[in-house]
């Protein structure tokens, strides 16, 4: 059964060797370029795979000329306040995981360790009735929220309840967003710059009163109808169409998934398509095409809204080629050891 593999692992470890020489020509020219911005030291760090070396630079604290590659975190995200509306579209194999109204005392923690399992980093959109008051299930979802943070996600105001917002008046619309700023100032010691209007409702009213308080609107372009059914299949059936049918019509390869952390089936989901993009990364990489890269920074997708109108969409989002080329070489090391061993 080895020798069966053996051409293909042959050439997964040429793309090893070769991804490895060309991402350190990369980061030595892009960190000598820019060493009046760099913030850390590089450190070399040896990948095994059997009994193949392969030695690449790492660096903790990317360089932030570099459009945001790296960014301390800020749960709420601040660096990410008065900004267009952010679609999720962009040309390239980029994918942002967010959940939304959590957290829930019965899902919520299983996620977070998956997430933590997988190295990945999320957007959490919160209703913040989950965490306003003194029963114990609000008690525990309000230890969850602080978890959430504490284990360097992002949180953004999905409301105090989840109300659909072009339908209520002003001053509704006001407490739904002002009344979920207190609570989570008062349980998580931070407010969030993004905001989501639950069920992406909108109208230029709407618009206005979120966008004068600063916030930026993250909506979504990869939905996964997790809501309207009831098993990870199907979750991730529809995932797999939305992808197709986005980069058929809408030249767009990726963007940001929506899925809701108060189900099951969604979390189970969630692990799914990781794997089914990871497996897909796997024959990209042979076919040396741009790789899936799971989005480890959300201001890649922020475009401040300066003296523009309220409601305004950013543009889709565009690596610079020297942030694409860094990405990508890292990703494909990576990839290369993760295909080997799988």
């Amino acid at each position: 059964m080895r020798e069966k593999y053996a051409p293909r692992s042959i050439f997964l470890r040429t793309i090893v060797c070769v991804a490895a020489i060309a991402a350190g020509l990369l980061l030595s020219e892009l960190t000598s370029a820019g060493a009046s911005d760099a913030v850390s030291t590089p450190a070399q760090v040896e990948i095994r795979i059997g009994d193949l070396v392969v030695s690449h630079t790492e660096t903790t604290h990317e360089n932030r000329s570099l459009e945001g590659i790296w960014s301390p975190h800020d749960a709420s995200l601040n660096s990410m306040r008065a900004g267009r509306v952010i679609e999720g579209a962009t040309p390239h194999r980029l994918v942002l995981f967010t959940f939304d109204d959590g957290p829930n005392a019965h899902t919520t923690p299983r996620l977070l360790h998956l997430l933590d399992q997988l190295d990945i980093k999320a957007v959490f959109f919160l209703n913040a009735n989950r965490i306003d008051g003194d029963s114990t299930r609000e008690r525990t979802q309000a230890d969850i929220a602080r978890d959430i943070v504490a284990r360097g996600h992002w949180i953004g105001n999905h409301s105090f309840s989840h109300q659909q917002l072009p339908l209520a008046n002003n001053a509704e619309v006001a407490f739904q967003i002002d009344g979920a700023r207190r609570i989570f100032e008062r349980e998580l010691g931070t407010r969030a710059w993004l905001f989501r209007p639950p069920g992406g409702a909108r109208s230029a009213r709407v618009d206005g009163l979120i966008e004068s308080r600063g916030y930026t609107q993250m909506l979504w372009n990869l939905g996964t109808g997790d809501v309207q059914v009831s098993t990870p299949e199907e979750v991730v059936e529809t995932w797999r169409r939305v992808m197709s049918r986005r980069e058929r019509e809408n030249d767009e390869r990726g963007g940001i998934i929506l899925l809701h952390d108060i189900h099951a089936h969604s979390v189970t989901a969630f692990v799914q398509i990781v794997a089914d993009i990871r497996r897909r990364n796997c024959s990209l990489l042979e076919r040396g095409e741009e790789l899936f890269d799971i989005v480890d920074d959300p201001t890649l997708f922020m475009a401040p809204r300066n003296d523009e109108e309220y409601g305004v969409s950013a543009p889709a989002l565009q690596l610079a080629p020297e942030v694409l080329a860094r990405r990508q070489a890292k990703l494909r090391i990576e990839t290369a050891v993760r295909c080997v061993e799988r």
